[in-house]
């Protein structure tokens, strides 16, 4: 047994000129220039208001820092597993999706951001993760009515898209569920910046009869989905996903097939049905489906009936991905109404409608749309130790990496055990030195760099623990009889209220280690998580010996 030690900007921009209407405003005389200089000025204001700046790095961060890699190795799948764990609740929210019909296609249940990212690779989740950035970002604005609205409107155009996208047996469904989420990206930052020039819009499309596009470019100088693309692009997304905001006109339609050409099909066309039914009157909506149907025939040869059944399955499946993006289920309930009978039908017909329907149909190929990821599932410490566990055993019943192992059991301890930092440490034995060489938390990188020693025979803590080969759990270092034991680089760059260091120990000694601390004073891990801790240890040691 193991020794164990004691203001969010909310209003509108009334005083802000707007396009042709005030001194200030870029003016060119190529109208291409004049869109580009009307975009900057956009996002210069709206890069003034609020959080934006501060979360458009975090943003920047996921997208910029792994935008060149192709596939998961140790650092790619660390560094973009510290950005993700920083937060909570994007954790869990990512899981929620990643559990979900969406990628049903995937065997077993996904508990932590390790295995998502060998799974599914790390472009899907890095981008999954700064989509359910946005809609965070945007959750607790003035306009949350409005913006909860459209943000269902875009979740369900994404699930629609992604469901069509599988009928037709196209590739990347999970990419054409993002692109479909983005597609109204202006719009949103536009009720939410310029809550008076949306008014304004709206105002003009009844007005004047004007179409979306045409009002926001008469009120902001460009269209929403300029200025989508145009932010989108600032945060460095990928150029098939910036690309796919682009509405289609009817020459579009005609137009050969490309990825990203699909991707900005799928966008359009889903987006502009589930606005197109939600704006209509009951009767008027069998009319409506039509004549998107119609529009889009060509390109996208799915039937009423089928495109119906679709959308009620979306439906029917949307709360695992209404409560990851953070959306009202108000809201997300409107969708329902789509498919009631219509005004007349006896209740007797609506029955019958309704019979032989199971109360959760799944989405084409799916299965339940989040198995056993309850957020008590998830967030309970005991549960995220012990899927943990059970999901890096199942891992190395197949073809392994030890990268991808070790990453999942550094995160299980991360979560699991609520740290602050968690380190794992290998032992240079021609340079006699125990040196830090990944890790999770706060101020990780610097740490890393900084956490190095001689493995000497010292009769300070770290030097004891390798020579024990027994893990420490220390509850408090401000004890005097810890302190004095603890050496001079812990001390001076490191020393933590509580920690735990756990040698690993191979046949030849003393191979590395790890080390976890929290802020506070307590036990780091309590006696009912010893074991989990030992058999997370035992289970690397067994890696390195037994892996491919």
């Amino acid at each position: 047994m193991d020794t164990h030690l004691e203001g969010r900007y909310t209003g509108g921009m009334a005083n802000e000129p707007i396009p042709g209407e005030g001194p200030g405003f870029p003016e060119h005389g190529d109208s291409g220039q004049a869109a580009c200089g009307t975009t900057d000025f956009l996002m210069k204001i709206i890069h003034s208001k609020g959080e934006l700046p501060a979360f458009s790095s975090h943003i920047v961060e996921i997208n910029t820092k792994l935008s060149s890699l192709t596939s998961v190795n140790f650092s790619s799948a660390g560094d973009l597993a510290k950005i993700i764990l920083k937060d909570f609740s994007l954790t869990n929210r990512l899981l929620k999706i990643v559990n979900s019909a969406l990628y049903a296609g995937q065997s077993g249940k996904v508990t932590t951001i390790s295995k998502a990212m060998f799974l599914l690779g790390i472009e899907k989740i890095r981008i999954m993760a700064a989509t359910l950035m946005i809609f965070d970002h945007l959750e607790n604005n003035s306009q949350v009515k409005e913006l909860q609205e459209i943000a269902s409107t875009s979740l369900m155009s994404g699930l629609v898209a992604a469901s069509v996208a599988a009928k037709m047996k196209m590739a990347d469904k999970e990419e054409v569920f993002i692109c479909s989420m983005l597609f109204n990206l202006g719009k949103m930052l536009v009720i939410c910046y310029f809550p008076d020039k949306y008014e304004e819009i709206k105002r003009r499309m009844v007005d004047l009869e004007l179409d979306e596009v045409k009002a926001s470019t008469s009120v902001l100088g460009v269209s929403y989905n300029d200025l989508g693309m145009a932010i989108s692009r600032s945060w460095n997304f990928p150029d098939k996903i910036v690309r796919s905001m682009e509405p289609l006109s009817d020459h579009n339609l005609d137009q050969p097939k490309t990825e990203w050409g699909n991707l900005r099909l799928l966008s359009s066309y889903s987006n502009e049905l589930l606005s197109n039914l939600i704006n209509a009157p009951s009767p008027e909506r069998a009319e409506v489906l039509a004549t998107v149907l119609k529009r889009y025939g060509k390109r996208i040869p799915i039937q009423p009936d089928e495109l119906k059944s679709l959308l009620e399955s979306a439906v029917a499946n949307g709360n695992p991905y209404t409560d990851a993006a953070k959306i009202n289920r108000q809201a997300a309930d409107r969708f329902k109404q789509l498919f009631q009978s219509p005004p007349g039908d006896p209740p007797e017909t609506q029955k019958a409608k309704n019979s032989g329907k199971s109360e959760h149909p799944s989405l084409p190929g799916g299965r339940d749309p989040c198995p056993g990821a309850s957020t008590s599932g998830l967030e309970a410490r005991g549960g995220v130790l012990a899927n943990g566990l059970q999901e890096i055993k199942e891992a190395m019943k197949g073809s392994y990496r030890l990268n991808d192992v070790l990453c999942m059991i550094l995160e299980t301890m991360y979560r699991g055990f609520e740290l602050n930092r968690v380190i794992f440490c290998l032992r240079d034995t021609k340079q006699g030195t125990m040196a830090a060489r990944f890790g999770l938390g706060e101020s990780v990188e610097e740490i890393v760099q900084r956490f190095h020693f001689r493995v000497s025979r010292s009769s300070d803590l770290f030097n004891i623990v390798i020579a024990q080969g027994k893990g420490v759990i220390i509850d408090n270092s401000a004890n005097p009889s810890i302190l004095k034991i603890l050496p001079d680089w812990y001390r001076r760059f490191f020393l933590a209220p509580s920690f735990f260091i756990y040698p690993l120990i191979a046949p030849k000694g003393c191979i590395g280690m790890f080390y976890g601390d929290r802020k506070t004073p307590e036990p780091v891990i309590t006696q009912a998580d010893i074991t989990f801790m030992e058999e997370l240890r035992d289970i690397f040691l067994s890696a390195i010996s037994c892996g491919p």
